[in-house]
């Protein structure tokens, strides 16, 4: 981001009369005034806003409106912290009662049941994979079924978290059990509709879960990654994976990368020189709990995975040109189409000249300079450790007019925008 300033901002065009800062149209105009009084330069630094507007730094004026909706989040959330949990509501009922009466008849009954071990087991033997990997009766060394095999784990986890939190609460109140500290915690989380910590985090401080606004939207999405996980270990592989429903989406596509070059093992393929290749398609999965139930896609690829569930921040799409596109006014995220990612070799040809590339590298180099490598994340925190991959999109229509302003190119537009995809709006 500051390279993109830098090469924006910092050049000889700084230098020419009245260069103009302004990327868009603003209330005011930003340049270098064309004075050499001292106390015309006072002047005219007087005259700037108090507070600049978005635009200025090539962001969509939509980033206003997420800064207030976040200011506003996090004011509504210290709120709920410091009400008062004595009283109970207009039932008469204390705020223990409440917390029980909830967990027993609204939590526990929606916890999905437990996963039996041994069936799981004997289920990923038999889950056949792509065509040509693994053995009958041996499928469970395939490397995306080992990974399902380590997600089923950990989620079975995070059931045997929840309903131990659940029932101590239950238990504690009752006066089975002792008020433990943690207990206290839980049933105040429970109360104020929040996730209790335990839930998100380990003793060590480690994500053990996923991040949800509140109580109600995290035990739903437990249960939509519990079905995507038990219909693929019941059923079969999808035809398009939930990417927001894995606890390590990293892993699920390092996991693809293993498959796609297996099936290419007479080609001698090196897991160290294998690159993504992404492709957005036409298919769109509406709504937000990833579940394709029933539905048809129109393009099965022969490698690779086709994933859904993604959004985009700081960008629109174009649905005819399959590019990056403005943001609609008022509009913060957009739903992502379906997209191909498959793995290509960057590795020179065996009888390669020095220096030359194979087809897929240069195909690669072609695009980083007229394509935006647009990250993807697994919230809207710009985080690195949320950071699931990069993936080109493109950029700009194909006979789209010059810029205006030579030093913005298309893909450092989209930077200053901070255009991304995410796996979750929150």
């Amino acid at each position: 981001m500051f390279d993109t300033y830098g090469k924006l901002w910092v050049n000889e065009g700084c230098l020419v009369q009245n260069y103009c800062f302004n990327q868009q149209v603003t209330e005011f105009v930003y340049m270098v005034p064309d004075v050499l009084e001292h106390s015309r330069f006072i002047e005219y630094i007087n005259r700037m806003p108090g507070k600049d507007s978005p635009p200025i730094f090539g962001l969509h004026s939509n980033a206003d409106l997420t800064f207030r909706k976040n200011e506003s989040l996090a004011m509504i959330s210290t709120l709920t912290e410091t009400m008062p949990k004595d009283d109970g509501g207009g039932s008469g009922k204390s705020f223990e009662q409440e917390v029980q009466e909830k967990v027993e008849k609204e939590m526990l009954p929606t916890i999905p049941a437990d996963m039996a071990p041994i069936e799981i087991a004997d289920r990923l033997r038999v889950l056949k994979g792509p065509r040509g990997l693994g053995e009958p009766g041996k499928y469970q060394t395939i490397p995306l079924n080992i990974f399902l095999s380590q997600e089923l784990q950990r989620m079975q986890g995070m059931l045997n978290i929840v309903k131990t939190t659940l029932n101590n609460i239950v238990q504690a109140i009752q006066g089975n059990i002792i008020m433990s500290p943690q207990i206290v915690d839980a049933i105040n989380a429970v109360g104020e509709m929040r996730v209790p910590t335990t839930w998100l985090v380990d003793p060590s401080g480690a994500e053990i879960s996923w991040l949800s606004p509140n109580l109600g939207a995290w035990i739903k999405s437990m249960i939509d990654r519990h079905h995507q996980m038990w219909g693929w270990v019941q059923k079969e592989r999808p035809p398009s994976f939930w990417l927001t429903g894995f606890f390590n989406p990293q892993g699920f596509l390092t996991a693809m990368k293993q498959e796609v070059t297996r099936q290419k093992k007479q080609l001698m393929w090196s897991l160290d020189e294998v690159s993504y290749k992404t492709d957005p398609q036409r298919d769109f999965v509406p709504g937000e709990d990833g579940r394709i139930d029933g539905r048809t896609f129109n393009n099965i690829p022969p490698d690779g995975v086709l994933i859904h569930g993604l959004f985009l921040e700081g960008a629109g799409w174009n649905k005819t040109d399959r590019r990056l596109d403005e943001s609609e006014p008022k509009v913060l995220f957009t739903a992502f189409p379906v997209m191909w990612v498959t793995a290509v070799s960057t590795a020179p040809p065996p009888d390669a000249r020095q220096g030359q590339q194979n087809k897929e590298a240069q195909d690669i180099a072609n695009m980083e300079k007229t394509h935006y490598f647009c990250p993807v994340y697994k919230y809207p925190k710009r985080l690195e450790h949320y950071k699931v991959f990069n993936c080109f999109l493109k950029a700009e229509a194909a006979n789209a007019p010059p810029n205006p302003n030579k030093n913005l190119s298309p893909k450092m537009k989209w930077r200053l925008c901070g255009a991304c995809l995410l796996c979750q709006k929150l």
